[in-house]
């Protein structure tokens, strides 16, 4: 079998049913499957997306697994020669996926691509989690073309060119079935959030590329399972960016940089106390809290990650969040390419 389509699940009929719609209205390849995996929703949302749709694999598990466990839960089960992670949140184009599936067989060496990834509502504006294919700076902080924390750019075709990228975002990118088992799937310590960077990370460890190709298009609503400015979202992006920072970069054990890392997000904390944004302020605090709690865990993870020494070309050496709020720096092509 050519492919197979995971879709992690969590709640929404709505959502689940307009994705898979969208999804078999504009696939035209006949080798694949596609693997639903319901992380044990309580609205019966999946058993009815199993009626409409029979076609589809339906995988339940007995607890929430997040984004990571989930996406291993079914790749465990995909019989593809290519996966490709799908959120249930996205809508689709016509020969999206064809175009994803002839780049990675036209090119050897790139082990995972992601489509051009556009706003649900807002159609002419790269979304927040994918943009045109994302990156990253050396205190771990991602942001992606198209999008520079709350500042989307919308989309005149200045990113149309396939270009290598750092990582490919979870809400749509296709990965090679053998590197993704080679890798050892997701790490499921991020739960949800940053796990493909993690993953893209190690993939390039290995010598592999990462691409984004502009043909194909994918809009994303986003935020729909954890919602964006909760407690949760903010929780799990300062938690997870210092677990990639202290898993992978080869950077980490420079002292200054562990310091100059930990002023940012005291920076963050007190600008959350001006903007009165106290859910953030408290998401600091207690993703510290939890790290200061498991550092033992993660400098394991560290220890047993033999990839961590690569040091990788894409790693942006600055800060975009300076660049952002202190230098004024608004747009992706300001500050890197």
């Amino acid at each position: 079998m050519k492919l197979s389509i995971i879709i992690p699940h969590h709640n929404g009929k709505k959502l689940l049913f307009d994705c898979l719609q969208s999804l078999f209205d504009n696939i035209s390849i006949d080798s694949f499957e596609v693997i639903v995996v319901d992380n044990h929703s309580n609205d019966g949302s999946s058993d009815e997306a199993k009626i409409q749709f029979p076609s589809i694999h339906l995988l339940k598990s007995k607890k929430n697994l997040g984004y990571s466990g989930g996406c291993n839960f079914g790749a465990k089960e995909a019989i593809g020669e290519y996966i490709i992670f799908l959120n249930n949140d996205t809508l689709h184009t016509k020969n999206w996926i064809e175009e994803l599936i002839n780049f990675l067989d036209k090119n050897p060496h790139a082990g995972a691509a992601q489509p051009k990834i556009l706003n649900a509502i807002d159609k002419d504006t790269f979304d927040y989690a994918g943009g045109a294919g994302g990156y990253i700076d050396k205190y771990c902080f991602p942001f992606v073309r198209g999008r520079l924390f709350n500042t989307l750019e919308k989309d005149l075709n200045q990113y149309d060119s396939a270009k290598k990228i750092f990582w490919a975002s979870g809400a749509a990118f296709i990965i090679r079935k053998e590197l993704l088992h080679e890798l050892n799937f997701f790490d499921n310590i991020f739960f949800s959030y940053m796990e493909e960077i993690d993953l893209c990370w190690r993939l390039q460890a290995l010598g592999w590329g990462i691409w984004n190709v502009p043909t194909s298009v994918v809009f994303h609503y986003g935020k729909q399972t954890i919602k964006q400015n909760s407690f949760k979202s903010h929780y799990l992006n300062h938690r997870n960016s210092w677990i990639l920072f202290i898993k992978n970069s080869p950077s980490f054990e420079k002292g200054m940089l562990i310091i100059k890392r930990f002023i940012l997000d005291q920076m963050a904390a007190i600008y959350s106390i001006l903007t009165l944004d106290f859910k953030r302020f408290l998401a600091i605090f207690y993703s510290h809290f939890w790290l200061i709690y498991n550092l033992r865990v993660i400098i394991n993870l560290r220890k047993n990650n033999d990839l961590r020494q690569k040091n990788l070309d894409l790693i942006y050496n600055g800060s975009v969040a300076i660049d952002y709020f202190f230098k004024r720096k608004k747009y992706f092509n300001q500050i890197f390419e």
